[in-house]
């Protein structure tokens, strides 16, 4: 059993610290260890650090490697900028949705995959790439991004 949330927020406080600069750090934390950041994780960083649920909220809204809601167990991102378009992610991104019955933004009925596009993961060299955890796999095709995904479980 997974712990609450507010018990993740003082742990990373803990590691962390309680000033503005932890913000990041705590909310990575929430994020890694659920895979989301729920509303009572958000209050207490909030509480936890001195400022408004607004700030915390703020940043989640700013940075894409977070969600407010529940995700699949394996985050697959997909990059969307201009390099990994010029080398096939369209046709890449078609294959996963194809492949997985979902759309950008949505997750398997089953709870395994949530796809989602992301901008610059910072591998332009190796592109079309992607990100599924914190695991990159680059230079894909639709057939390999594809069999990738078949494997996770």
């Amino acid at each position: 059993m997974s712990r609450k949330p507010e018990d993740i927020v003082s742990a990373a406080v803990v590691k962390h610290g309680s000033g503005r600069e932890a913000v990041m750090g705590i909310l990575t934390d929430v994020n890694r260890e659920l895979g989301y950041i729920p509303e009572e994780a958000i209050k207490a960083a909030a509480k936890a650090v001195d400022v408004s649920n607004a700030e915390i909220y703020s940043v989640l809204s700013f940075y894409s490697f977070f969600s407010t809601e529940p995700r699949g167990r394996n985050i697959v991102r997909l990059c969307n900028t201009i390099s990994c378009e010029m080398n096939g992610s369209s046709d890449i991104l078609d294959a996963i949705e194809k492949e997985l019955d979902i759309k950008t933004g949505e997750t398997t009925a089953d709870g395994r995959i949530t796809l989602e596009t992301t901008s610059c993961i910072g591998l332009c060299d190796e592109s079309p790439a992607m990100l599924i955890n914190d695991t990159p796999h680059t230079r894909l095709t639709p057939e390999e991004a594809c069999k990738i995904l078949a494997g996770l479980e």
